[in-house]
């Protein structure tokens, strides 16, 4: 049989035909994209399994480590990159101190701390590496095959870590014994490649993507444990503690160790918060001030969407240190001089649970734009606590500080920065003054609004401080344009 049609139903049949055609192309892509979406769909994050055995005579960490690494990027890798921080500790011209902190840092002489890498093993053989950067803290590991985007693969580890007789972030004092930025971590891979920047001296020189954390800590039972996470079970044998830690949906994991702590907690919602203390001055106050910023925090910005929270009295010259569900707090703090500046120190450290630590960032490049959310953070904080005359003084001694100190940007990196005191004035202080600025510019409705929303869009992502200056000038707000401190 044979159909003859006229002009106009031939038309609509090759019409219809061509986006039945376009459709069959377009669905063959989509099923495609679903596939690289079905692979990442719910385990979208690198997870890193480690067993951790602490040596209390030697002060060293036997370690095995099962990264599962996800290529997010829309390029085949050849090779993944990881810090090992461990080893800025190794040399004295490595160390990530200014040269008027050794004393403070090193109080009994310069000590090493290194991580040696005994074994690198992919599916099916040793992985090729080498250790390389200025400071030898960067591991290279080349895969076994390209990893293509949306595809995962699996990196064991052997290692150990020396830690040094030293009270900054990484090391051991009198009291407590500080394990963080200790195992091989994965570099973020961004629009500008591989981030590989070393452990600076100036700020803090960190920069990590959102990961998930199965960790079995083996210590001498005489220590307590402080730790990112939460723990789900603890196995005592003989002198020693088995502890088995989860910590989903974070940057970093941290723990410190003590048997000279004390230990109070409390509760606020789903989430407990510990105070750890080395003796009776403040460590009831300092749990309360815990509690109290995260009520304020909680209220201003968004929920914090962890189990646990700590602050840890520590060895820790510097004053006070975040890391995910837990911060180091300068143990000298705690006595009636320092209230002021334990609560304020207290305060600041949480704020950063949430700049930094859930909104993340590249905090050598851009360390203006956690550290200036983070201390205006602060002193929101002091007004709603104790009124807004407070939070006028706390303004005012910055502009007096800085104005007469600093002439300098904030907009910079930290390794642009002469000195701490220098980057403290420009990147805090500066920066806590601009957003103060832009709060007068735009009212306390606008202001607290996109900063929640600021949140809510960037939780267990990294941003950039272009994405962080477009949402003000959505508001009207030109930040390059603003003068600090100036109303």
């Amino acid at each position: 049989m044979v159909v003859l049609l006229n002009k106009d139903k031939l038309i609509r049949l090759l019409f219809t035909l061509s986006l039945f055609f376009l459709t069959f192309i377009f669905l063959g892509k989509l099923n495609l994209d679903m596939e690289v979406f079905k692979r990442l769909k719910g385990n979208d994050v690198n997870t890193y399994s480690i067993d951790v055995s602490f040596d209390d005579k030697e002060k060293l960490l036997k370690c095995a480590q099962n990264i599962t690494y996800i290529n997010k990027t829309d390029k085949n890798l050849e090779r993944i990159y990881f810090h090992i921080y461990p080893n800025a500790f190794l040399k004295k011209e490595y160390a990530p101190f200014e040269k008027n902190e050794f004393k403070k840092a090193y109080p009994n002489g310069f000590s090493k701390g290194y991580i040696n890498i005994n074994k690198v093993l992919g599916k099916k053989y040793n992985l090729d590496y080498k250790i390389m950067g200025k400071k030898e803290d960067i591991l290279e590991v080349n895969l076994e095959d390209n990893l293509k985007p949306g595809q995962k693969t699996n990196i064991y580890l052997e290692y150990d870590v020396k830690l040094p007789n030293s009270v900054g972030r990484f090391g051991y004092g009198d009291y407590t014994i500080n394990i963080t930025n200790w195992y091989p971590i994965a570099c973020v891979y961004d629009n500008r490649g591989w981030n590989t920047k070393t452990y600076e001296k100036i700020g803090d020189p960190f920069y990590s993507d959102i990961s998930n954390f199965n960790v079995n800590i083996n210590i001498p039972s005489r220590y307590k444990l402080a730790t990112t996470g939460t723990i789900k079970s603890e196995r005592i044998k003989k002198d020693s503690t088995l502890y088995k830690i989860k910590g989903n949906n974070v940057r970093d994991f941290a723990f410190i160790l003590s048997d000279k702590f004390n230990v109070l907690s409390t509760k606020l919602n789903d989430t407990k918060i510990y105070s750890y203390f080395l003796d009776k001055k403040l460590g009831k106050e300092s749990l309360q001030i815990a509690k109290d910023s995260l009520v304020v925090f909680n209220n201003l910005f968004g929920k914090y969407p962890y189990k646990t929270y700590s602050v840890v009295a520590s060895d820790f010259f510097i004053g006070g240190m975040e890391y995910p569900n837990l911060v180091m707090i300068d143990r000298n703090l705690y006595n009636q001089n320092s209230k002021f500046s334990l609560e304020y120190v207290v305060a600041h450290e949480t704020a950063h649970q949430w700049w930094y630590s859930l909104v993340g960032n590249d905090e050598i490049s851009e360390p203006w734009l956690d550290e200036a959310l983070t201390e205006y953070s602060t002193i929101l904080y002091f007004e709603k606590k104790y009124g807004k005359e407070v939070k006028d003084r706390l303004i005012k001694n910055l502009k007096t500080n800085t104005f007469r100190k600093s002439t300098e940007s904030i907009f910079k990196s930290t390794t642009e920065f002469k000195n701490s005191f220098e980057y403290s004035l420009c990147v805090y202080s500066k920066g806590a003054l601009l957003l103060d600025n832009i709060r007068n510019k735009v009212g306390d409705d606008v202001f607290f609004e996109t900063l929640r929303k600021y949140y809510k869009q960037n939780m267990y992502k990294n941003v950039t401080g272009n994405q962080f200056v477009n949402i003000w000038k959505e508001k009207g707000v030109n930040m390059d344009k603003i003068i600090y401190g100036n109303n």
